[in-house]
Parts: C-alpha cells; structure tokens; sequence
C-alpha cells in the first residue's frame, strides 16, 4: 500500500472532519438560520462539540451562546450587556432566574442538537411549551425512536 492509498482512506474515514461538517450545517440550518442563535444542547452532545469545534469557530457562525439544556445549576451570566460566552462551554444557562431580561434573546433562534432520549424530548417538550427563543431548530444525534418522536409532536 503506498501512501497515496493511505491518505485516501484517511480523508474518507475522518469521523472528526464528518462530525465537524455536521454540526456546521446544523449551525447554519443549511440558510434557514441567518443571523444570532443560541446552541442548546445536551451533557453529551456538549462533549461531542467541544472535541470537534473551538469557541472561536463556534462565534464565527454567529452563536450567541452555548447553553445546556438539561443544566438548571448554573448561574454564569454577562452584567455587562455584551455578548455571552464562557470559557467552559457548558456553564452558561438560560433561565428566568438567571436572566430576568429574557427580551435580551427572545428575538434569537435556538438550534438544540440532543441525544435523542426521553428526558431530552421531556426537557424539549417543556422549553417549547414556554419557549424563550423566536424558532427552534432541532436535531438528534442519533435516530428518533417513533415513540419520541409522537410525544414530541403531541405536544406542539
């Protein structure tokens, strides 16, 4: 095998470049989500993104701010009026009790990227019966079961 054979296999098994392009087009909703959004996700598609992604990249696609959304114990919040981010990507939350100004993102999109689980379509059930974002832009990393999938449209 000489090395073109080898760097032919590579670009086509690279899982972190697949991944990568991925969460890309979930950002940028293939054009359908111009401008601010807000990532919601969860502890483990957090870990995905963090192996995959900078923070700088990450601001480059126009997110607002990265937030958990199976996370209600974090209290990380910018008193400064700017932009939101932390060094850690899983500190920032969005709660009423955090920020009592919700207007500050309630103009903005939501793009959740959630391992699709009961208590994910249970916490996405409930952030949509009151939402804080103007769209939502939802994706699973994986296949929704159709039992998840009914739940979650039974209560839109």
């Amino acid at each position: 095998m000489d090395s073109s054979d080898h760097n032919t296999n590579s670009n086509q098994l690279n899982g972190i470049e697949s991944i990568r392009q991925y969460i890309d087009r979930l950002i940028t909703g293939d054009g359908r989500c111009q401008g601010m959004k807000v990532l919601l996700l969860d502890a483990s598609t957090t870990q995905i993104l963090s192996c995959v992604s900078s923070q700088s990249e990450i601001l480059s696609r126009e997110v607002y701010l990265v937030s958990r959304l199976d996370d209600t114990t974090s209290s990380n919040t910018n008193k400064n009026g700017g932009s939101l981010m932390s060094s850690d990507i899983n500190s920032l939350e969005l709660t009423e009790e955090n920020n009592p100004d919700n207007n500050q993102v309630s103009h903005m999109k939501a793009v959740c990227y959630l391992r699709p689980t009961q208590i994910n379509i249970g916490l996405l059930v409930k952030e949509l019966a009151s939402p804080r974002f103007s769209e939502y832009h939802i994706y699973f990393s994986g296949i929704l079961p159709m039992t998840l999938l009914t739940l979650l449209a039974e209560s839109d």
